[in-house]
């Protein structure tokens, strides 16, 4: 099965047709209005066993973690430059959503089978942000960014960074999904990932007025900027949790 293919039926938000967006900007949410449960995970294969580990995953844990109801989604990219890693954005519905799932019985034989193909997994847990993205969709093309950001500009940059993601997916129907997360141990650093139709799409945002005045309002905020490029992508948007406005 080739990987682009795995990562399709890994991106679990259960059986999505491809369509198009439509403009809205609609959260993600517990049933209580409040934020889910969030964290990045960083899983690197031996060298060229990605594909094995995702292809484990497919078969193995795909299906069960799918119809969990608190797995909100796991949105995975391969980076360009070490086809090795890969980058997930996890959001659980709760701390014991996140533990139905990763005591599974799926999840188990899914670990012991990927282990011969491991080097290394990193989880990182943050806060979300800004967790928005249209009801539905499939993007093709995918950005992150990690931002350290001066103490003192902490508040500002959230607020700035918040009013833009949202305005993206809201009026910009090739924006998919925009995401933004802070560390836990460490709140001046910022994780976010962008969702995009296609690389064009991304291109036209980055050159669009709207995030050129972004850019220009936070550059003296930030101290250390890192931006990765993945392969492309097929990410799927989830409706788990998804708050229809």
């Amino acid at each position: 099965m080739k990987l682009k293919k795995i990562l399709s039926v890994l991106i679990l938000s259960g059986l999505v047709s491809i369509s198009c967006s439509t403009s809205n900007a609609n959260p993600i949410r517990t049933p209580e209005g409040n934020f889910p449960r969030v964290q990045w995970a960083v899983v690197e294969s031996t060298p060229g066993n990605l594909g094995k580990i995702g292809e484990i995953g497919a078969r193995v844990l795909a299906s069960t973690a799918a119809k969990e109801s608190g797995t909100y989604a796991l949105y995975g990219v391969i980076e360009k430059d070490n086809p090795d890693l890969m980058r997930l954005l996890e959001i659980y519905e709760s701390d014991e959503a996140y533990r139905i799932h990763s005591t599974s019985a799926a999840f188990q034989t899914y670990r012991a089978e990927r282990f011969p193909f491991l080097k290394g997994l990193k989880l990182l847990p943050v806060n979300g942000i800004v967790l928005e993205q249209k009801i539905d969709g499939v993007g093709k093309f995918v950005t992150t960014h990690r931002y350290e950001i001066k103490a003192s500009e902490v508040a500002n940059f959230q607020e700035i960074i918040s009013t833009e993601y949202l305005r993206a997916v809201k009026e910009n129907p090739a924006v998919l999904g925009m995401f933004v997360t802070a560390e836990q141990a460490n709140p001046n650093i910022f994780h976010t990932m962008e969702i995009f139709k296609d690389e064009t799409a991304q291109k036209n945002y980055n050159n669009s007025t709207a995030y050129k005045n972004f850019l220009r309002s936070t550059k003296s905020m930030i101290q250390a900027e890192k931006v990765i490029e993945y392969l492309p992508a097929n990410i799927v948007l989830t409706k788990k949790g998804v708050v229809n406005q």
